[in-house]
């Protein structure tokens, strides 16, 4: 769930992680073998992955552990600058014109994106009915509660509510960013025309790699196996699936908005990428080696968003828009917000074109993340998409 993800370390110089976190790794470490064990010696990266992240006790965002900003493990855009939000405020008060006004987030974080956007919106006169949030970690719930109740009126703070998933017959937005590169995959390996599904094994008390022969490869045939080089590994969400799925069985009539890292079909699947995305984050260190550190550590997969949008075409829903992030946020008037920074106050201003910067340069999270509007039983022209909308490239 981090774009800081291009300078990889070596494994000596991994900061050290501290006692009480190696003893929740070294406890759902027990957890995973004896999952493997009872599988007999094997189980898919998918059931692995799901295992590191989402455990109910040991769980990477199930646990208590700080996973956002500088005491964390990486950083988002909500965390970098609040104008982040006041953009995205900028395009919902467009969408609210026609819609009624809700919005859910699904994996709020650490609720910074929530508070940002319920403020921004009662700032500018724009009274929604309800804030939304889809979170499924305890932990994080309790942060974000904290963090509103805080910072908010109890007139604003009434607004917010805590779901478990999403209202049937929903009307409003749908909004999540670095949700979907948390989602569990499958690593597929081809090899010399045979494919192989990646999984963990046990070995001395140590996890290993061990590949599996797959007989049956309907299972991804959304995907063209055979186009693919040789010696080229891939990742595969069926998650994706299932979740646009029921997206789609509780929205009467609304917008999704994804904000993630990603690319369309022709650079995901390009020569040079032929060992695939997967990375891992842990306090501010990326590697490579998901098999290391627990349920203390990040691992995300980059976003494949034609293959969204294929499923989301499936089920009758219109895809609006695929532009990058800065793309998006120049549209919706990230620069016009500058500028009403006060130039005079020097500190002020210098750090507010520091965290625009982050948000926009193809070097930082411009261009490598993404914005995927989608739309359900409504037709709206967003400001966002005026410019640069690449949707015809999926």
């Amino acid at each position: 769930m981090s774009w800081l993800y291009y300078n990889l370390i070596p494994m000596s110089s991994m900061p050290i992680a501290p006692e009480n976190e190696l003893r929740l790794s070294e406890s759902l470490k027990t957890k995973i073998i004896q999952s493997i064990d009872a599988a007999g010696g094997w189980i898919s990266f998918n059931h692995f992955m799901e295992f590191a992240l989402y455990d109910h006790d040991f769980g990477y965002y199930s646990g208590s552990l700080r996973k956002f900003g500088e005491k964390g493990d990486f950083v988002t855009a909500p965390e970098i600058s609040s104008f982040f939000a006041k953009s995205l405020c900028i395009q919902f008060k467009e969408i609210f014109q026609s819609l009624d006004r809700n919005i859910i987030e699904i994996g709020a974080g650490s609720g910074k994106f929530a508070l940002e956007t319920i403020q921004s919106l009662e700032v500018n006169s724009e009274n929604i009915n309800h804030y939304f949030i889809l979170e499924i970690s305890h932990s994080l719930r309790k942060q974000q509660y904290d963090l509103l109740i805080e910072n908010l009126p109890s007139n604003l703070f009434s607004k917010v509510r805590w779901i478990d998933e999403i209202p049937q017959e929903y009307e409003g937005i749908i909004f999540c960013n670095e949700l979907l590169d948390a989602f569990p995959i499958d690593l597929i390996k081809k090899n010399l025309s045979s494919y192989f599904q990646k999984g963990v094994g046990v070995e001395n008390g140590t996890f290993i790699w061990k590949d599996k022969l797959i007989d049956d490869l309907s299972a991804y045939d959304q995907i063209n196996l055979e186009s693919l080089p040789d010696n080229y590994l891939i990742e595969h969400s069926m998650h994706i699936k299932d979740w646009i799925n029921k997206i789609n069985q509780s929205l009467t009539k609304g917008i999704l908005l994804i904000i993630d890292y990603g690319f369309n079909d022709k650079e995901y699947f390009h020569d040079q990428r032929s060992q695939g995305t997967l990375m891992c984050h842990f306090k501010h260190h990326a590697h490579d080696n998901p098999l290391i550190h627990l349920g203390i550590q990040d691992i995300t997969s980059h976003v494949n968003f034609s293959y969204v949008a294929r499923e989301a075409s499936k089920l009758g829903l219109h895809i609006k828009g695929f532009i990058s992030q800065a793309n998006f946020l120049i549209n919706c008037g990230i620069l016009d917000l500058l500028e009403r920074v006060n130039i005079e106050d020097h500190a002020a201003y210098m750090k507010s074109v520091s965290e625009i910067q982050k948000l926009l340069s193809p070097s930082e999270m411009g261009d490598l993340f993404k914005v995927m509007a989608i739309e359900k039983n409504i037709d709206i022209d967003l400001m966002g998409l005026k410019n640069n909308n690449k949707v015809t490239k999926l």
